[in-house]
């Protein structure tokens, strides 16, 4: 089994990987091909079948874990992997080096540890017993998605475990703002940080596929996040009204901005921060992960459609050189 950064161009490759994304598309001649995202743990690359579409094209489907013979090919700047053979993965394979564990992009912290430093944050840094109350109940609920779903299909923290890893990271840079702003109400912080991305565990399918709901299509994760913030405070008697509102406005405005679908702007301290803190984070989080997984030698990464940029890469043979770094040091 290799893995696809491993791969080379103008290899002949047998291997294994997931079908995360599949289109039946036109040739200029009128003729089908299909495109495909392939990935496993290491990366994805861009897939196309030439021949053979139509019989292809009802054998696999998104999501499956297959088996392909391809070449692997330069286009466009990246490597791109031209299939001729295909099938879906069988037990019999395990046999010949298949490992399922190796087909899905995990987090690199250990899970269940993220999970305690959660709950623990919770407990130590909220004074109110309703908010406490509050967030226990939904992280209790929802424990299997949060430790599982990734944080976004695409931009960010976009593999198994993200969600856990991108609210615990924001949770920390608030409490950082919460110790440096004593005015800022921290309760109302600590639960916008925890709650602000919860509508995304029904806007997103799977962990192991994850695609957008036609509910996360048609509504989206801001609007049915606060439904579900307001639906779990109804639940708890005297839940402060005004509070509430001020926990719904965080939620409803943490992307910032009316182009990017915030339907509102931060209106509060604890709005304006939790939008920068959540931005940054998931900007930064795009910056390491295109880092690490470009291919090339150049000193700049490929232009990045999501950041709209190249980002560069930096001297990483003295970073990652301890003789280099301790003489620096001295």
């Amino acid at each position: 089994m290799k893995l696809i950064k491993d791969l080379e161009e103008n290899e002949t490759v047998t291997s294994y990987a997931q079908i995360r994304r599949k289109q039946l598309r036109l040739k200029r001649n009128g003729e089908s091909y299909l495109r495909l995202v392939l990935r496993d743990r290491s990366g994805q690359i861009e897939t196309k079948i030439w021949n053979n579409v139509e019989d292809c094209d009802g054998r696999i489907s998104e999501g499956d874990l297959i088996k392909y013979q391809g070449l692997v090919q330069h286009y466009g700047g990246t490597k791109q992997l031209v299939v001729e053979k295909i099938r879906k993965t069988v037990p019999e394979d395990q046999l010949n080096g298949f490992d399922e564990g190796e087909m899905i992009p995990r987090t690199e912290y250990d899970i269940e540890e993220m999970w305690e430093k959660l709950l623990a944050a919770v407990m130590e840094h909220t004074s109110q017993p309703c908010v406490r109350e509050l967030l226990n109940n939904v992280l209790k609920k929802n424990e299997d998605k949060i430790k599982s779903y990734p944080a976004g299909v695409e931009i960010h923290h976009n593999y198994w475990g993200g969600f856990l890893e991108h609210v615990l990271s924001v949770l920390e840079s608030a409490l950082f703002f919460a110790d440096k702003y004593p005015e800022l109400d921290r309760d109302l912080l600590v639960a916008g940080a925890v709650l602000h991305d919860i509508g995304k565990l029904e806007e997103l399918s799977t962990p192991e596929n994850p695609a957008y709901t036609v509910r996360g299509r048609l509504i989206g994760h801001i609007v049915m996040g606060s439904a579900l913030v307001r639906a779990e405070a109804s639940r708890i008697s005297d839940f402060p009204s005004m509070l509430l509102t001020q926990l719904e406005h965080l939620i409803l405005s943490h992307q910032g901005q009316l182009e990017w679908g915030s339907p509102k702007q931060p209106q509060t301290m604890e709005a304006l921060i939790l939008h920068y803190v959540d931005d940054l984070d998931a900007k930064l989080n795009r910056f390491q992960r295109i880092v690490k997984n470009d291919p090339g030698d150049s000193e700049f990464t490929v232009f990045d459609r999501h950041l709209g940029r190249a980002v560069f890469k930096g001297d990483r043979d003295r970073r990652q050189d301890p003789e280099l770094v301790a003489s620096c040091s001295e």
